[in-house]
């Protein structure tokens, strides 16, 4: 094994033992060294991609092919150079065994910011969150140096979407 995927492994275990999540675990791995989102959940649990491949075979015996390391090297390498996609089906899957959404297992461009009503939509949201920043510290009975309590922010968010209607 490289020295480089052991020292990320041993960063994966260290940061789940101070009770970090796997999916918290990954978006660091992927920041830090810049992995593909499927490669970033898999080393955040530690495991090689033949340990995934043993996970996945336990958990859908008999649905279909057996899945191997090598399974995982072309959906891991995907979009890139010898990759291939994982279906749909698959890629649910690999969700589930990840705990996480599908959708963070893709990799590519965000396509969203390149709306220009987005950025204004996201400056927009930064100040009414600056702007309630004091106001939940006072909900909270907390200075401003402190951290306002998880009781007093759901109360200030469920004043903030009372009347609200999800859109159809």
């Amino acid at each position: 094994m490289p020295v480089a995927l052991a020292h990320v492994r041993a960063e994966a275990r260290r940061l789940r033992v101070l009770g970090w999540s796997y999916r918290r675990i990954a978006l660091r791995l992927r920041a830090r060294h810049g992995l593909r989102p499927l490669a970033a959940f898999r080393l955040a649990r530690g495991w090689t991609q033949e340990e995934a491949a043993r996970h996945w075979n336990e958990r859908w015996p008999g649905s279909g092919p057996v899945k191997t390391g090598k399974a995982w090297s072309y959906w891991e390498n995907w979009p890139g150079r010898g990759g291939r996609a994982p279906s749909a089906a698959v890629l649910w899957r690999l969700a589930e065994l990840y705990q996480c959404r599908p959708g963070e297992l893709l990799d590519g461009p965000d396509f969203g910011r390149s709306d220009p009503a987005a950025d204004a939509a996201a400056e927009q949201s930064a100040a009414a969150l600056d702007g309630l920043l004091p106001e939940v510290a006072v909900l909270g009975g907390a200075t401003q140096d402190e951290l306002p309590s998880a009781a007093s922010i759901e109360a200030l968010l469920a004043g903030l979407l009372s009347g609200w209607v999800p859109a159809a």
